[in-house]
């Protein structure tokens, strides 16, 4: 909704009044403690101070004094009042004065300089009821429009998800073509291989049955993140059940045994959560890529995973949404756990990548996985918000759901959406009088 349709009626004390222009301000008390002879200074925020309303009312008309008297005596009153902003809502301040300006080329006019001071500590402030309006064109965090007010949401994620793809395969190479130049390195070539080879082939079991074709990882160093990718996007889920039941995430890392511990507990942690659809936790990773060649290439196969398994569930959610939004079939809980599942996995590929990887080699992957999360997010609330609002009802007395549909809809066909929205009711045939239930508004 538009700020000038969305705006509250200005008032002080019950005196209503228009304004013309409001500037807010806010102070916070900073103690800075320097020490002698040491450049800088440690500052300790002591917190905000009362906030400042500023704003510039006019009364106008034939009969403009008398309105202006009707303000000016509110504000002349002596302790705090009720302040109605026009943007902020209901606020307690005290006057800190006014003043009024009168001009020859306006007659019946007069302009008012109005200053405000928030009076209560620790008063709600700005929870005023607002609705959420999507505009034409989807803006997104890291500026990904389209031109014309037309976004294209798959074209977009197909975008993004080629982009991540080709740095990581980069990353790869580039991170095995540094340790192969190690000095000694001929010693730990054999671990290498068998690990690459150990954690693909773990991958291949997991997700399908043919058989990995043989090929020297260390002599042909895109075959790995290509097969990786190959395998999780044909494996990963297509409809919206199965990836609700993370069919497609693995409960352990694949390959752990080839693994070392500390990249299989690692990528184990990571899978757990986004199982479980959680913000990852940071602290199973460890601080920086280990100079080891075969402990940074155990990580580096985690980081594959991880962000693979990221963006083929991105595009499988992502063509998932754009089906709820021609034909709902999913409640909004349900289109919420998807977006936690993409959501999650990305974080978790972000975390990798940010601990491990120097910041030019980083920072292209983790804008472009930022983008994709903000763009499936965007899209499943569009989706969301394209039906009513969900309430909670009360069935009024015993009936099926068929019925109930028609009673508060004037639909009986409409009970299936009442079955999506409500999936632990038990007995749709026999519901009680009394029981509440999820439905929307209208």
């Amino acid at each position: 909704m538009s700020w000038k349709e969305n705006l509250l009626d200005a008032s002080y004390r019950g005196v209503s009044f228009d304004v013309v222009e409001e500037s807010l301000q806010a102070q916070r008390s900073l103690a800075q403690h320097g020490t002698p002879y040491q450049d800088g200074d440690s500052v300790e925020d002591l917190g905000r101070g009362a906030r400042a309303f500023s704003m510039r009312a006019v009364v106008f008309g034939t009969n403009y004094e008398f309105d202006l008297r009707l303000l000016l005596g509110v504000l002349d009153i002596i302790g705090p009042g009720e302040l109605v902003h026009p943007i902020y809502g209901s606020i307690t301040v005290v006057s800190q004065g006014y003043s009024v300006h009168h001009t020859a080329e306006r007659p019946d006019y007069a302009s008012v300089e109005l200053q405000f001071l928030e009076q209560k500590p620790d008063e709600p402030f700005f929870e005023r009821e607002l609705v959420y309006t999507l505009e034409q064109q989807m803006l997104v965090e890291d500026e990904y429009t389209w031109q014309d007010g037309v976004f294209d949401f798959l074209a977009a994620i197909d975008s993004l998800v080629a982009e991540i793809q080709e740095w990581i395969g980069g990353g790869w190479t580039g991170l095995l073509e540094k340790a192969l130049g190690l000095p000694g390195i001929g010693l730990r070539l054999q671990q290498l291989r068998s690990q690459i080879l150990g954690v693909v082939s773990g991958v291949v079991s997991l997700f399908k049955s043919n058989p990995l074709s043989a090929f020297d990882p260390l002599t042909d160093l895109l075959r790995t993140p290509t097969e990786i990718r190959s395998i999780i996007q044909d494996s990963t889920p297509s409809t919206s059940r199965e990836l609700l039941s993370r069919d497609g995430i693995p409960a352990t890392m694949p390959g752990n045994d080839a693994l070392t511990a500390d990249a299989a507990r690692a990528g184990s942690a990571l899978l757990l959560a986004a199982r479980q659809g959680i913000e990852p936790d940071a602290s199973v990773l460890p601080a920086a890529m280990p100079a080891d060649p075969v402990a940074a290439s155990a990580l580096a196969l985690v980081v594959l995973i991880i962000t693979e398994l990221a963006v083929s569930h991105a595009q499988a959610v992502a063509a998932v949404i754009e089906d709820e939004a021609a034909t709902p079939t999913l409640s909004p809980d349900e289109l919420e756990r998807l977006v936690n599942l993409v959501r999650s996995l990305i974080q978790s590929a972000i975390l990798l990548h940010r601990r491990l990887y120097g910041v030019e080699v980083a920072l292209p992957i983790i804008n472009a996985l930022r983008s994709t999360a903000g763009v499936v997010q965007a899209r499943a609330r569009s989706v969301i918000l394209l039906s009513p609002p969900l309430i909670e009802r009360t069935v009024p007395s015993a009936t099926s759901l068929r019925r109930l549909a028609h009673h508060w809809y004037g639909d009986h066909a409409r009970s299936a959406e009442l079955a999506r929205l409500n999936p632990g009711l038990k007995s749709p045939y026999n519901i009680e009088a009394g029981e509440v239930l999820r439905a929307y508004a209208k």
